[in-house]
């Protein structure tokens, strides 16, 4: 708490801390980059439920879920393969969980992350892929999961961004969460046919 506490001892070992913020981490008008629908063209997945939490307790409204064709229930390694929303590159692949890096630095804290969980046979870290690459298959792997599907959220700049947020104004709250034309999880429970 005195001249030589903690914060002194932080900069004497690591720098000034505040130099590395990045200030807004959300600016006014942000925009969501467009997100293509994560399977093929020619399946049918289901909304399954969203807007929950991103990751872990107290974290932000921002995931959605989807299972896969089928009528398998429980959990198992699905045949459809979850796909790429967008191009980007492999920020981290491991324990069911994969960072899609939209701005291509590989670094999960800057730009837009796209975070997809409970996959399988994952692709590795590094890769570059391209909008409709596979990325894994959907199970239950990595996190509390008891059925089989795939939880995607993102990030901006390394905060979850909510997938959908309530009394909304133009310029000031985040951009809805919107793949494939869809504008909201609200609306893809509407349009459940939407392939």
């Amino acid at each position: 708490m005195g001249p030589n506490g903690l914060y002194a001892t932080f900069v004497t070992l690591f720098g000034n801390p505040f130099i590395y913020a990045v200030e807004p981490l959300a600016p006014p008008n942000l925009t969501q980059p467009e997100l293509a629908l994560p399977w093929a063209q020619d399946e049918t997945w289901y909304y399954t439920g969203g807007p929950h939490g991103a990751w872990a307790s107290g974290s932000a409204w921002s995931a959605v879920d989807f299972a896969p064709p089928g009528e398998q229930m429980g959990c198992y390694i699905a045949e459809a393969y979850t796909r790429a929303a967008a191009p980007g590159v492999i920020a981290r692949s491991e324990n069911g969980a994969v960072l899609l890096d939209l701005d291509g630095d590989g670094f999960e804290g800057t730009g837009w992350v796209v975070f997809y969980l409970h996959l399988a046979n994952r692709v590795e870290e590094g890769a570059r892929v391209v909008t409709g690459d596979p990325l894994g298959q959907a199970s239950c792997e990595g996190g509390v999961s008891y059925a089989t599907h795939v939880h995607i959220a993102r990030k901006y700049n390394g905060e979850w961004i909510p997938a959908q947020c309530h009394n909304c104004r133009p310029g000031v709250n985040p951009p809805p969460f919107a793949m494939g034309g869809g504008r909201s999880a609200a609306f893809w429970v509407r349009n459940t046919t939407a392939s």
